[in-house]
């Protein structure tokens, strides 16, 4: 009778102490950017003939032009052949913005495109034995920074005198004397 009546009052202890704490805890704040799903609800505006079955075609009497051919790849890289070996050349395309791929001289870039000619910055596509209607470039290569630092010039170098006119040897960079007590393998003790 005893275990009975603790097993009950166990059970009523652990349901009090439940709903305490579940009435005495505070709710996380929502964020100050948040919305309820009241306020702005996006309603669903898109045309659903077309999942319903329907074949008709809604489209506007005036559509959007279809891009410019060209702007449709990118030449990422090119190994172009020397003069005594013209039929060889590989391209590195990219075909509407997917990773670029290489293509041999002659190989399919898109569609009916072929790889026509592989130059020293540019390649031409076009139809199998017709004449280039595309050509690739690729950008533009910056110059070298060729500045000289004045500051430290190299050892044995000839540097103009601005008064004179005349040209006087610098003198080599000298480390400075070792400091007695001081090096690699001394250590300091106390």
């Amino acid at each position: 009778m005893r275990l009975l009546s603790f097993a009950v009052w166990a059970l009523v202890s652990a349901s009090a102490v439940f709903w305490i704490t579940r009435l005495m805890s505070r709710p996380t704040p929502a964020p100050a950017h948040a919305i309820t799903a009241g306020q702005s609800i996006a309603v669903a505006s898109a045309d659903l003939s077309r999942l319903l079955g329907s074949t008709r075609s809604n489209l506007p009497a005036t559509a959007a032009a279809e891009p410019a051919v060209s702007s449709r790849f990118k030449l990422v890289g090119l190994v172009a052949a020397r003069v005594s070996q013209p039929q060889t050349g590989l391209a590195l395309i990219a075909v509407d913005g997917k990773p670029p791929r290489p293509v041999g001289l002659g190989g399919v870039v898109d569609g009916s495109l072929v790889l026509l000619a592989v130059n020293h910055r540019k390649v031409e596509l076009g139809p199998s034995g017709g004449n280039a209607t595309v050509t690739l470039e690729l950008p533009q290569v910056p110059e070298p920074n060729r500045a000289v630092r004045l500051n430290s010039p190299p050892t044995g170098a000839v540097l103009p005198a601005p008064a004179s006119g005349i040209a006087a040897p610098v003198a080599p960079l000298v480390p400075p004397p070792p400091v007695p007590g001081v090096g690699r393998n001394s250590v300091e003790t106390r």
